[in-house]
């Protein structure tokens, strides 16, 4: 069995240019340490390894291979590693069946509770919505959001994360110096400031269609549970989902109209026994987390307040608007809105933007 040193950091990553498989390699360790690997002389890894046709793989590998030059990189590019035996390494990931030996990350990925937000790259409206205020809400009591940088749902659940004020994880498919989609690099750069960008492949791995896949049971593999919140027939999403069944984890999903193409898959998850999601609170109950819902009769609001609470839905609307509608002054009607924040019952959003928090029930 392997015993970790830190010593051996550098080679367990050259290892991963190697083949990032961890199962091809994972044996070889367990008989001498990933350095006495890049150490011994040919004709000792013959002997040592006789019969096996891979470590003719690794011979011929290891004459081209500069290790030093490729541990140099990451420190270049100020990424960090953490393996599979190191106490920082996400502890549920070290559960699953296939974990990856180590992730390379930018950031920090610190956090106790963590929960994966995922769905179709081309979401409704409906599905931008639910991927914003569900992860918005989810970071207000601890969670770490985790989803994959996508376009479409993904991008929206980390935006939510973020104007929530919380972390964020986005793994990726890639290599951390090719981040993609490169039209979300400044979502990345967001993302670091106070979550991570992850990735289990060596600096120069581009995107491919294996890699989703392979990234999206990291996804799953952190997290406690995974929501999806829109996904079709043939979603990633739906992949993410039943690696995250298959490791007991628990499955969340978002229903959606019977006509639309997009909740084919969400509708289904539900069918075959994922949790119906209508509120935060089906998400936080199965963690035993106290969930609040304000109620108009647990508070005395003026005339004013009932009037802009009634008006406000859950689809975030501009002040201007406001005013429009309301026939209110903007200096009363932010009295107004500030008062009901305060109370609970409304969100900010960018843009001077307003809508009533879903964990609120008016009465009569």
């Amino acid at each position: 069995m392997y015993q970790f040193r830190v010593e051996d950091k550098p080679f367990i990553y050259a290892l991963s240019f190697f083949s990032p498989l961890f199962r091809r390699w994972r044996e070889w360790i367990d008989i001498i340490s990933p350095k006495e690997l890049f150490f011994l002389s040919e004709s000792e890894l013959i002997n040592l390894f006789s019969g096996s046709s891979l470590i003719q793989e690794f011979i011929v590998f290891k004459r081209r291979f500069n290790w030093e030059k490729e541990w140099e990189k990451l420190e270049k590019h100020c990424i960090k590693m953490v393996t599979l035996w190191e106490e920082d390494f996400p502890p549920l990931l070290k559960e699953i069946k296939n974990s990856p030996p180590l992730l390379l990350y930018k950031g920090s990925i610190e956090g106790e509770k963590f929960i994966g937000i995922v769905g179709t790259r081309r979401p409704s409206a409906y599905g931008v919505k639910m991927a914003e205020s569900f992860a918005r809400e989810l970071v207000k009591y601890g969670f770490v959001v985790v989803s994959g940088l996508a376009y479409g749902i993904d991008t929206y659940a980390h935006k939510g994360a973020i104007e929530g004020g919380g972390k964020t994880f986005a793994v990726l498919g890639s290599s951390l110096d090719h981040i993609y989609p490169s039209g979300n690099l400044k979502l990345a750069e967001k993302i670091m400031e106070s979550g991570a960008i992850i990735s289990e492949y060596p600096l120069g791995t581009r995107p491919a269609r294996y890699t989703f896949p392979q990234r999206n049971r990291i996804i799953s593999g952190i997290c406690q549970g995974i929501l999806v919140v829109e996904a079709g027939e043939k979603s990633g999403a739906l992949i993410t989902a039943g690696f995250a069944a298959n490791e007991g984890r628990d499955v969340f999903a978002i229903p959606g109209r019977l006509t639309d193409e997009k909740s084919i898959g969400t509708n289904k998850l539900i069918k075959d026994g994922a949790k119906m999601v209508i509120d935060i609170g089906d998400i936080l109950e199965e963690y035993n987390i106290p969930y609040e819902v304000r109620k108009e009769k647990d508070f005395e609001l003026t005339e004013e307040e009932k009037l802009v609470l009634n008006f406000l839905g859950l689809e975030p609307i501009f002040i201007e608007d406001l005013m429009k509608n309301l026939n209110i002054d903007l200096s009363r009607l932010m009295f107004i809105i500030i008062s009901l924040q305060g109370k609970g019952f409304v969100e900010e959003y960018p843009g001077l933007r307003y809508a009533k928090k879903r964990s609120v029930i008016i009465d009569g």
